[in-house]
This record gives C-alpha cells, sequence and structure tokens, in this order.
C-alpha cells in the first residue's frame, strides 16, 4: 500500500526563485524505513515538509493515503497520519511538564479526554519514558527530550513518522536512544521517513533516497548506495564508518565481506577472521 507519494512535484520558496525541488517523483509504501541522503541545501527538509502539508507543491501532486496535500479539505487528516518530529527537542516541547507535553497533540485534534490518557499511557511506554511522565521537561537530557518529542508525535496514533535531522544535536547516547525507538517503532508497522546527515544511521534504511538539486541521484537499499564511494562524493556524502574501515581492509587484502554497513557485522566479522589465524 502506498503511503506517500509524489508526481512531478515541483517547489520554490519565492516567486522569482530557481525550484528547491525538481521534477521530483518517488513512493514509500506503508511500513517502510527510508532514509533521505543529501548535502545541506539539496532540498531533503523541504521534500520531507512537503510530506505532511506544511509545505505545499507549486506543481504536481503529493498524496498521503490518497489525500492530496492541496486539498484544503482533507489537510487535516494528512497531518493526522503524518507526525514530524524536528531538529531541536526544546521547540517542540509546549508543556512544562513531560504528561501535559504528550497530551497537547490528542487534545488539539479533538480526541475526547477519557481517551488521552490511554494514548500518554501508550506514547511513554512506545518510548521507553513512563518513569519521567511527571518530570519537568527542562530537567531532561536532550536524547530524553527527543523522545518526548516523538511520544508526543506517537500520541496522535500517525502512520508515518518523519525524523527531520532529529538526532544531529544529540550526543552519540542520545542518538542511541531515539534510534533504538525508531527501530521498534518501524518493527511494529510504523512507516519511518528519516531525513539524517550520519551515514551510519542511513544504513539502517529498508531504502536511501539520495537528493541532489531537488531531483532524486540515487536511489536503493543500503548495500546498493555504499557500494560506490566515487559516486557518493559526487554528492558531498561518504560511505559508513564501518562500511569505510571494511573498505579499506579488502583493499589491503584482508579478506572481508564488502558489503558490511554497521560496527555490530564488522565486529562479527572480524572475529570470525581471527578464529582462522
Amino acid at each position: 500500500m502506498e503511503a506517500i507519494k509524489f508526481e512531478n512535484v515541483y517547489f520554490k520558496y519565492g516567486q522569482n526563485e530557481a525550484p528547491v525541488i525538481n521534477n521530483l517523483s518517488l513512493t514509500i509504501n506503508k511500513g517502510e524505513y527510508v532514509c533521505m541522503l543529501g548535502k545541506n541545501g539539496s532540498g531533503k527538509s523541504t521534500i520531507a515538509r512537503l510530506m505532511n502539508g506544511l509545505l505545499l507543491p507549486n506543481a504536481g501532486k503529493v498524496t498521503v493515503f490518497d489525500y492530496d496535500t492541496l486539498n484544503k479539505e482533507t489537510i487535516f487528516e494528512v497531518r493526522k497520519r503524518v507526525g514530524m518530529v524536528f531538529q531541536n527537542p526544546d521547540n517542540q516541547m509546549v508543556a512544562t511538564i513531560v504528561e501535559d507535553d504528550i497530551a497537547f497533540g490528542p487534545e488539539n485534534i479533538g480526541v475526547k479526554s477519557s481517551e488521552i490518557g490511554e494514548r500518554i499511557d501508550f506514547a511513554l511506554d512506545a518510548t521507553n519514558m513512563q518513569k519521567y511522565r511527571f518530570t519537568a521537561g527542562q530537567k531532561l537530557s536532550g536524547g530524553q527530550k527527543q523522545r518526548v518529542a516523538i511520544a508526543g508525535v506517537l500520541a496522535i496514533l500517525p502512520e508515518v513518522v518523519i525524523l527531520d535531522e532529529s538526532t544531529s544535536m544529540l550526543d552519540a547516547v542520545g542518538r542511541k536512544e531515539v534510534l533504538s525507538v525508531v527501530k521498534e517503532l518501524n518493527k511494529k508497522g510504523i512507516t519511518v521517513i528519516s531525513v539524517t546527515h550520519y551515514m551510519d544511521e542511513a544504513s539502517l534504511a529498508d531504502k536511501i533516497y539520495v537528493i541532489a538539486d531537488g531531483q532524486i541521484a540515487m536511489q536503493g537499499t543500503p548495500s546498493e548506495i555504499f557500494k560506490d564511494a566515487s559516486e557518493l562524493t559526487k554528492y558531498g556524502l561518504e560511505l559508513p564508518k564501518s562500511t569505510y574501515i571494511a573498505t579499506k581492509l579488502k583493499e589491503n587484502g584482508l579478506p572481508i565481506r564488502g558489503d558490511i554497513l554497521t560496527g555490530e557485522e564488522l565486529a562479527e566479522e572480524l572475529c570470525k577472521l581471527f578464529q582462522k589465524i
């Protein structure tokens, strides 16, 4: 089933500006984990905002579960189905206490008071934040704040979650916390779209789109995308660290797999090789 579809989409920010998105067509299916890569200014964050109607195409068509984002009568249905988590968690927190912050979304879409408590429980359980329910947001770490931001999105029961550079302001621990939550959500059937510049995060996706000048420059599985470092370099990108290390070891004669994507895979492969020595 198609979750989000772009058909020959154009978008520009000013009337006399050049298009930021230029004749873009793509389809994201329900349940997929998709990553958007590209250097700054490539258009990837603009694409994310077009996906839930925060921005509207100047030409072409964006549909979300068959709802046209240009149709004012159904834009509310689009935003109920697509939740977005932004870069800075502090900018997304609207209440002093975690529980109240998570309740904000359901309250604004008209969920009955009797149901809001259940949604808060669900969102806190999904993000492993139950013990912080009555904690002041300002006392949380960056990773915890971002998990609350995700919980706030989950409380509206979206079918798609978009993360727009959502880990870029976090340390390694915070990133790991957030990615763990995201992977679990995807396993439960929620479509995940991640806009990131971290190559190791992209390796977790089912499919990667490399965006350049508002168009799709490359697309494929992580293994397909990361097999050609020279092609990535054209678009200002590089290999994930683990893939880079494996590639260099292979170039220097070590009989190691060429499709390694994660640190866990690299460690496992090296252990196997050392056992043979």
